[in-house]
């Protein structure tokens, strides 16, 4: 939610154009894949496995965009306007390329780096385009920030969606669900019932 607030402070809107949100099948990406589509946007996710097509979909992507399509960086420094806003949980080269599709005066909101730490950019799409690369930190926001967040989150993320973005799991899961969630195989949010 914090990501996509920051967008909306910096101006999208869901008459911008479409919005791509990075590691879409996963817990971030998904949230913020079902909350965009819930407030109109049109939500492209990008995914690694085509098996969560179809998850992606039911949650409100209106495209799906393969990994391997966006997860290199290229020569070019800017690429065609693409993205009017972008939920970025992934980082590195994926955060990298993305930069060079925004439409001007775009911004990426950046919550995860999945994808590694390094940002292997230029500074163009900032220059010539007037992108913004917003950080998103949820450990040191104010208080009347996350109060504004959890509101919005009561009233736009789809309850009847928020089951299908979860799965159940123990303490004993939990070394095979590292294991799963190294490779990239986790759908959605891990909830660990500590009692069971």
């Amino acid at each position: 939610m914090l990501a996509i607030m920051a967008l909306e402070d910096h101006g999208l809107t869901p008459g911008n154009g479409p919005v791509l949100v990075t590691g879409a099948a996963g817990g971030v990406g998904s949230v913020a894949t079902a909350i965009l589509a819930n407030l109109g946007y049109d939500v492209a996710g990008v995914t690694g496995r085509p098996e969560t097509g179809d998850y992606l979909k039911s949650l409100g992507a209106t495209q799906i965009v393969a990994r391997d399509e966006i997860n290199e960086t290229v020569k070019r420094p800017l690429e065609a306007e693409t993205w009017a806003g972008c939920v970025d949980a992934v980082g590195g080269d994926m955060l990298a390329r993305v930069l060079g599709q925004m439409k001007y005066g775009a911004s990426v909101s950046a919550v995860g780096l999945a994808g590694g730490a390094g940002l292997p950019a230029t500074v163009i799409p900032f220059l010539l385009r007037g992108v913004n690369l917003l950080g998103i930190d949820s450990v040191m926001q104010p208080y009347d920030n996350r109060v504004r967040a959890w509101a919005r989150i009561a009233k736009d993320l789809p309850m009847d969606k928020l089951d299908a973005m979860i799965q159940p799991a123990t303490l004993s899961d939990l070394p095979q669900l590292g294991r799963d969630i190294l490779k990239g195989q986790v759908k959605g949010r891990v909830v660990v019932d500590v009692n069971a």
